[in-house]
């Protein structure tokens, strides 16, 4: 069975932090290994030795359970791989789940291993990017609809036609990926090449919220400048939340001129707005020689509104897929984002040959320090550490909360000695800190004491490597703490 177990640790890991359940049923169809998110230790025993169907049937209702047995017998007789790729089902408190269900049959040990992931979260945001997609058509629409009932005097049909062909091949752009800067990049380029605008910016807020900064630009645009609100057209278009066009920015005193264009004298700015929420502009430069008529400035309000809650749908992915791999107190990494970039790592070592260093950190006496000043207070001094940590280390590094009051630190392309280097800095720099209520620990100061071991120096694979920078922290506690211990192999 030992084939089944590899790695159990990292199985109960990778449960605990993702809703996923483990199951491995041996030949006569009965469970021998069971982890289930959010199941007492109590509650898996209980499911060792039950017959699969057995359990199967009380969890799901009748058309969910066939399938899943369905699914089980086909990979059982045919000793195929088979998965279930979005099976719905209704929980116990009446909600919609969604669960992908892989069946691997080993050989060795004449086992079926079971990994059921709810993967709800990601088919509801597949859900929201499809209505969002639609709502797009339904605008194009639309806008189709509105353009080809206006009066032949005012626009020509058939320019009319392209633009609203070229509008929907600018906003189609982002269903093809949801990184903003991606999907901003892909949307300037139709704009330059459906549109014909050769000088034209995306300005989001910055981070104080009183300011406009170049995010994404095409032309002559200054990537480096920052536009107060209220300066300029750009700004007084974020203040005004309209859409403002000035066909000679030269003759035109209501603006101050710092963003007055270089090779040209109009410019239109169209405010990005999400609900009530205003993210930035899009600001647009021609030529003396091009007038924007009515329909090109409705052209650019419905482009600007796409780009806006595309700009709003990027932001929220990428702060579900941050939570998903950061710890919540300290903002590092969490465990299982580190041991998924820790194979990562052992690869890369492997294929360039190049060194890995791990360093394993704990801050001494911690529990000491919790017992005296109270948890609040702990908490503080943990994300204090975290940030120390995280300031001593290079950018290539990579930096996580291992869990409880250790962390860990992958060093890539990094020897063990040039890693205790990185180490001393660490230690001084939280050393020097001054934390609260600091000298009643037992050494006067809080401190941290740390382990380093090296692959493939001394470690020959990624369970061995954690388990000797576990061993060289170990040392470390037992000499005199606030120190650094290097793995020898004996």
């Amino acid at each position: 069975m030992s084939d089944v177990l590899i790695d159990m640790a990292m199985i109960e890991a990778v449960t605990n932090v993702i809703p996923s359940a483990f199951l491995a049923v041996n030949i006569s169809g009965r469970i021998s290994h069971a982890y289930i998110s959010r199941q007492s230790p109590n509650v898996l025993q209980r499911l060792i030795g039950k017959k699969f169907h057995w359990g199967i049937n009380r969890v799901f209702h009748s058309t969910t359970a066939d399938t899943v047995l369905e699914y089980y017998e086909k990979c059982l007789q045919s000793k195929q791989p088979v998965e279930i790729a979005k099976l719905k089902h209704i929980d116990s408190h009446g909600l919609l789940e969604y669960l992908n269900w892989q069946f691997l049959f080993v050989l060795s040990c004449n086992s079926v291993v079971i990994y059921v992931r709810n993967i709800t979260e990601s088919v509801l945001i597949e859900e929201e990017f499809t209505d969002i997609s639609e709502q797009y058509e339904s605008v194009n629409r639309e806008l189709y609809e509105a353009m080809s009932k206006l009066d032949l005097h005012l626009m020509d049909i058939e320019q009319a036609h392209k633009k609203i062909a070229a509008l929907y091949r600018v906003t189609s752009i982002v269903q093809k990926t949801v990184n903003e800067q991606e999907v901003l990049e892909g949307i300037l380029d139709g704009i330059n090449r459906e549109l014909g605008f050769n000088d034209v910016a995306i300005m989001l807020l910055d981070e104080s919220g009183k300011a406009l900064k170049v995010t994404a630009y095409r032309g002559c645009q200054d990537m480096s400048i920052r536009i107060p609100l209220g300066t300029g057209i750009a700004g007084h278009s974020v203040l005004s939340r309209e859409l403002i066009y000035v066909d000679d920015v030269s003759r035109d005193t209501q603006y101050n001129m710092m963003d007055e264009p270089a090779n040209g004298n109009s410019e239109v700015a169209v405010p990005l707005i999400v609900g009530d929420k205003v993210l930035g502009v899009l600001d647009i430069r021609t030529e003396n020689a091009r007038t924007l008529q009515p329909y090109d400035l409705d052209l650019l309000r419905s482009l600007a509104s796409h780009i806006a809650m595309t700009i709003d749908h990027a932001n929220h992915v990428s702060y579900i897929e941050k939570q998903a791999i950061t710890d919540g107190l300290t903002n590092l990494y969490n465990h299982c984002h580190f041991r998924t970039v820790l194979a990562q790592e052992i690869k890369r070592a492997n294929r360039y040959n190049r060194p890995l260093a791990m360093l394993m950190i704990d801050i001494d006496y911690f529990k000491h320090y919790n017992d005296t000043n109270g948890h609040l207070m702990g908490d503080e001094a943990l994300a204090t550490v975290a940030a120390l940590i995280k300031e001593s280390c290079r950018d290539v590094d990579v930096v996580a909360r291992y869990g409880g009051e250790e962390f860990s630190i992958l060093l890539p392309e990094t020897t063990v000695e040039e890693a205790k280097v990185i180490a001393e800095r660490i230690r001084l720099s939280v050393e020097a800190h001054t934390f609260p209520n600091e000298i009643t620990q037992p050494n006067g100061k809080l401190t941290i004491s740390i382990g380093a071991a090296e692959y493939p120096k001394n470690a020959k694979s990624l369970v061995e490597l954690i388990d000797y920078a576990d061993m060289a922290l170990y040392h470390a506690k037992s000499s005199n703490r606030n120190c650094i211990s290097i793995y020898h192999s004996s």
